[in-house]
């Protein structure tokens, strides 16, 4: 589940907003674990939803999780509940939070083509780029101008029979502010080993970057700018939307909110 996030008051956070949310979430109960389920009912039938306790919550229609989930699911103490309902609690937003980053995790897998890779760590989200058969990678991409531009997004550092790499790497964590829940966003580098995939240890990774004498972690707005192209492909508004779920707009303008509301 999404932990707090934890900003000095000064500072503030730079989020894709979602311009638009489903306006209920379904929340099923279940007879019974769901690692109990039957034989041949596959996670892929039911779509995105977060395990929470005894229950799946999903913006998922309530009926299609119902016969999705077929004798898991207890329709008689399964329920929808209005997001603002849903939201009204700190607990509430941190669950609705979870639901969207998944969500989020979903669009990033579509950049699987261009080498985006999804680490997958729930505690510390983050995807970066893989080069492609051990060598460096370019990719082309929609600015908001509508021009078409190019990017070393992994780029080869060092030579001879060892190299390795500079790959370029997004954190995302989705928090609300003031209301508002939107995706943060925190480039990064990371060094790579010979392949141009696999992270070099962490020790390495500090010895790399200091030879390089920091330039290869610093990261400005272009670096924002880039990722807020990249994400969107140039368009004004990105649809998270996927079967039975409608109305998930993630809008392409990065706002500046104060740190102070976020969870």
């Amino acid at each position: 589940m999404e932990n707090k996030l934890q900003l000095e008051p000064c500072q503030r956070v730079k989020v894709l907003p979602f311009v638009s949310l489903p306006n209920a979430i379904s929340i099923v109960r279940l007879r019974t674990a769901l690692r109990f389920r039957p034989p041949g009912l596959g996670f892929a039938r039911i779509g995105i939803f977060i395990h929470n306790g005894d229950e799946i919550w999903s913006f998922t229609a309530l009926p299609t999780l119902i016969t999705s989930l077929q004798t898991l699911a207890d329709p008689q103490r399964s329920r929808v509940c209005a997001c603002s309902e849903i939201q009204a609690t700190q607990q509430g937003r941190k669950v609705v939070s979870w639901l969207l980053r998944k969500h989020f995790e979903d669009y990033l897998s579509r950049f699987s083509v261009p080498g985006l890779y999804i680490e997958g760590n729930p505690s510390a989200p983050r995807a970066y780029f893989q080069g492609k058969n051990g060598k460096a990678r370019a990719i082309d991409y929609s600015t908001q101008e509508g021009v078409q531009a190019s990017r070393n997004v992994v780029v080869r550092r060092g030579g001879g029979r060892r190299p390795w790499f500079k790959n370029e790497g997004l954190g995302y964590q989705v928090v609300t502010l003031g209301g508002i829940y939107g995706v943060q966003l925190e480039p990064f580098f990371i060094f790579t080993g010979s392949d141009a995939k696999k992270p070099l240890p962490f020790v390495e990774q500090i010895e790399r970057s200091n030879r390089w004498n920091g330039r290869d972690v610093k990261i400005g707005a272009g670096h924002l700018a880039f990722w807020e192209d990249f994400l969107t492909s140039g368009a004004p508004i990105v649809d998270l939307s996927l079967d039975g779920v409608d109305n998930l707009l993630l809008g392409r303008s990065l706002l500046q909110l104060p740190s102070q509301t976020a969870i």
